[in-house]
């Protein structure tokens, strides 16, 4: 029986009260009147509890069912009129529009409002045809301009309904799409992190095997020959020994730069000025070179900015202690209402911009750049050190 009549709960509880409200105000006024009359309608409240009841379950399969839901509705308001007490019809209909709006489609809204509407407009003329008799010619003018309200009234309170429910039910639809939307973001924001974590692993990986697998394998020259010549010249063995200290040094260091850049980051409360200072201690101690830094902020400087800003620099030091051969760093952040610029600048040996990189180094600060909508510039030659200038916009974090 379920799956030939499947239902669903109302989908706007406080709609539900609210007719419930509408129900019991006709039912109180059709007890009045009945102990008026000295009689209790009992069939006029039976057929609003069924009323009230219909509204906590509506059809939600084929359109023969919902139709056949609405037909039951309407031909109870018409019961309770022809017995004589149910005579609040547009409070009544309005319940039946209400809940059509949860059944049909715009087409069927309007059609079910129309027919409640020519009900109204026949159980009007009866009743002005009972009426009409006893009133008095002087009064028959206000009595006229009087029922011309209330159908002008009615009218405008079936469009109210339409347009409110309308809203509710387009309002709902948004924030469902909004959720699914919402759920998709998440989704993809996890991907571009997987896809950014596996592209940080390759580019670790790529960095020690160009630079810590060389030493390895220099180390490794280095150690068979010494084990060649100790015998027959220790003099020369030494030479090569102490030579492969030094590449077990260099290996070291490539290890110890590898970790760090996999576990360092930027704490959420550590300002911009103390994330730039530690890793230029880093480079000094590694290097013995130490930057000049040149650092002025205007305003805060929200967090995604501030980690792109760590790794480009973390990124641009690093490549200057490998390849750059450089005496002088200069490294200068400047924070306006607009934008934060950052330069970062060497008078290594540069390189040629048209020189196919095997690394990510240049391109992860691309794509990082890119990311918050800014602007990225390199700048170098062979022999003319180089120049890199990054510009990230503050508006764009706002929002």
């Amino acid at each position: 029986m379920s799956l030939l009549l499947p239902i669903r709960p109302n989908p706007f509880r406080f709609l539900l009260y609210t007719e419930w409200v509408m129900l019991t105000c006709c039912g109180s006024l059709a007890v009045i009147e009945g102990l008026k009359n000295q009689s209790i309608p009992v069939q006029h409240v039976l057929i609003l509890v069924l009323l009230g009841l219909m509204g906590l379950r509506l059809p939600s399969g084929h359109a023969w069912v919902k139709v056949l839901y609405t037909a039951i509705a309407i031909l109870l308001i018409f019961s309770g009129t022809v017995l004589g007490y149910l005579h609040i019809l547009p409070t009544l209909y309005l319940i039946v529009v209400i809940r059509s709006c949860f059944l049909f489609e715009s087409l069927g809204r309007l059609v079910i409002a129309g027919l409640c509407f020519i009900l109204f407009l026949v159980h009007q003329v009866q009743y002005l045809q009972n009426v009409m008799l006893i009133v008095p010619p002087e009064q028959q003018e206000q009595f006229w301009m009087h029922q011309l309200a209330e159908m002008l009234m009615f009218a405008l309170g079936l469009f109210l309904v339409l347009q409110l429910v309308n809203i509710l039910l387009v309002e709902q639809k948004t924030r469902k799409q909004l959720s699914v939307a919402h759920e998709q973001l998440q989704q993809y924001a996890l991907q571009i992190e997987d896809l950014a974590a596996v592209q940080e692993r390759n580019r670790i990986a790529r960095e020690i095997h160009d630079s810590l697998g060389h030493a390895l394998t220099a180390l490794n020259v280095q150690i068979q020959t010494v084990v060649r010549l100790w015998s027959v010249d220790p003099t020369s063995a030494e030479s090569f020994l102490a030579q492969a200290q030094r590449l077990g040094e260099m290996a070291m260091k490539e290890v110890r730069q590898s970790v760090s850049a996999l576990r360092e980051d930027v704490r959420q409360d550590q300002p911009l000025e103390e994330a730039i200072a530690s890793l230029v201690e880093d480079f000094r101690q590694g290097t013995g070179l130490s930057p000049s830094t040149k650092i002025s902020l205007e305003v805060i400087v929200p967090l995604p900015i501030v980690k792109t800003l760590y790794r480009i620099v973390q990124e641009a030091l690093t490549n200057i202690c490998k390849y750059a051969q450089a005496t002088e760093v200069k490294i200068q952040v400047v924070a306006t209402n607009n934008s934060v610029n950052l330069l970062i600048e060497d008078n290594g040996k540069g390189f040629s911009v048209n020189e196919k990189r095997s690394g990510f180094g240049i391109t992860g600060m691309q794509e990082r750049v890119a990311a918050l909508e800014g602007y990225f510039h390199l700048e170098t030659e062979l022999g003319s050190g180089c120049k890199i200038t990054v510009e990230l916009p503050l508006r764009s974090q706002e929002k």
